[in-house]
């Protein structure tokens, strides 16, 4: 049993990333996507260039091959967080296969999807993409290949048990929880089996304050106060509809992180009580798209700088973008990076949109930093060599971030001298207690100050965050 104190690590920013300008252009402007040799798969090609320095001149080339060495690498722990120059030297050595003769590293997921209120099939596709690039071309885990086992179910909550069931029968070296609507009611089975458990997006209190749960990405509690923040105080806008899910997981983001945070604002004089609304919508029944529509219209009639946040699901977001333009909306948006995926920034509603990012504008990687424009590359380039059946979005990209995420802090864990086979709970506070851990999209590192019992209880000044809002342009 884990132990009732163990730290609950959170990040202060849920990942959001903006597809560029270009639709469909993203991953061919930053030359990342089909490009294989980031992953090591072409490797083979630089040993000729490496033997033909010393033919010319020999001693020059014992020198600067160091030099060499040292320009390629990007990754520095003390910036980036522990196990940043473990995952680059990793991909840095080459295309290596896991062995498998060796016993194989599970790893085992909980996914809602296909309902019409919730489905999330790119948190598993991202995990899927992140494992074949492991056992492919990193080694697997120290050489054992991963296996991923997922458990996807519906709206029925004895699914959602019955998966967690399984998964404490299959007692894996980490469970990974995916996007789940009954997340409290799984809880109990799930930490109570001992287990080592990571988070994808993290949404209900009971996701926050249950100890045992280790958390990468900071869900609602952080993407959402930010973003009422960004749009009274950056946008000043002078009438603010907050468009949020109907749905149980929906109704807790918005009051818990939107309107309260607007509450906040407003107390402090920032914004009028009678300026902002929340609006709910049907999540995946587009017959009341009408009626949301109809009533951000007559809400924002008379303003001079009307803005509409989404905190949506993105065939939501998709369907309320084109009805808006529609209807002669010439207000702003704000968009959540749940509805930030291909299908929606090939919209043409969607130019202009404001999107969020932990990390750094998406469509300049002219202005990254060399670690990130180097984990950002590698990352599209695995994604896109798994080949997604569903458009490729910010969902996706965090289901691979925290999958490696685990690949290399169990492998610091192992080397740490633990024991990831018989030692559950030991992962689990070697995790809870890092004071400098990489989050691989992230150009800032976590640590367990970061990690707070009851984190939805949060103040504006509680939020050391860094965000970055940028637009897409026609």
């Amino acid at each position: 049993m884990r132990k009732s104190n163990l730290l609950k690590l959170l990040s202060i920013i849920f990942a959001f990333a903006l597809i560029a300008a270009a639709c469909g252009g993203d991953d061919d402007d930053s030359g990342s996507s089909s490009d294989s040799s980031v992953l090591g798969e072409e490797s083979s090609e630089e040993a000729p260039a490496e033997e033909e320095a010393p033919a010319e001149e020999e001693a020059p080339a014992e020198e600067e091959a160091p030099a060499e060495e040292e320009a390629a690498g990007t990754a520095d722990d003390s910036v980036n967080g522990d196990g940043a120059e473990l995952w680059e030297s990793i991909v840095d050595g080459g295309a290596v296969a896991a062995d498998d003769s060796l016993e194989p590293i599970l790893i085992t997921l909980i996914n809602i999807e296909g309902t019409p209120v919730g489905s999330f099939p790119e948190i598993r596709e991202g995990m899927e993409a992140a494992v074949e690039t492991v056992n492919a071309t990193m080694g697997g885990m120290m050489g054992r290949p991963v296996e991923l086992d997922s458990c996807v179910h519906g709206l029925d909550p004895n699914e959602a048990v019955a998966c967690a069931n399984g998964v404490a029968d299959a007692q894996p070296q980490l469970h990974i929880q995916g996007i789940d609507f009954f997340n409290p009611v799984l809880w109990p089975t799930l930490t109570g089996a001992g287990l080592a458990i990571m988070q994808t997006v993290p949404i209900f209190i009971e996701d926050f304050n249950t100890p045992g749960i280790i958390s990468t990405e900071g869900g609602c509690v952080s993407a959402f106060p930010s973003a009422m923040q960004y749009g009274v105080e950056t946008l000043a806008a002078d009438k603010y509809v907050i468009l949020y899910s109907g749905t149980g997981p929906g109704l807790v983001c918005y009051e818990d992180t939107e309107a309260r945070m607007m509450q906040q604002l407003t107390d402090e004089g920032a914004i009028a009580q009678e300026d902002w609304i929340g609006i709910p919508d049907v999540s995946g029944d587009p017959s009341d798209n009408d009626a949301v529509v109809q009533q951000v219209l007559e809400f924002v009639d008379g303003s001079d700088n009307a803005w509409v946040y989404f905190g949506l699901q993105a065939s939501d977001c998709n369907e309320i973008l084109s009805s808006l333009a529609s209807n002669g909306y010439d207000g702003g948006v704000v968009a959540s990076g749940s509805c930030r995926d291909d299908s929606v920034t090939a919209n043409p509603a969607s130019a202009g949109v404001h999107f969020g990012s932990s990390c750094c504008i998406p469509d300049r990687p002219d202005l990254w930093d060399p670690y990130t424009a180097k984990y950002y590359e590698w990352r599209n380039a695995s994604i896109d060599s798994y080949g997604p059946t569903v458009p490729k979005s910010n969902f996706m990209e965090v289901g691979h971030d925290v999958l490696i995420a685990g690949i290399i802090h169990m492998t610091r864990f192992v080397e740490a001298g633990g024991d990831i086979d018989n030692d559950p709970a030991g992962f689990s506070s070697f995790l809870a207690s890092q004071d400098n851990m990489n989050d691989l999209a992230k150009l800032f590192h976590l640590t367990a100050q970061q990690t707070v019992a009851n984190s939805f209880l949060f103040a504006r000044s509680h939020l050391d965050t860094t965000m970055v809002w940028s637009w897409r342009s026609v």
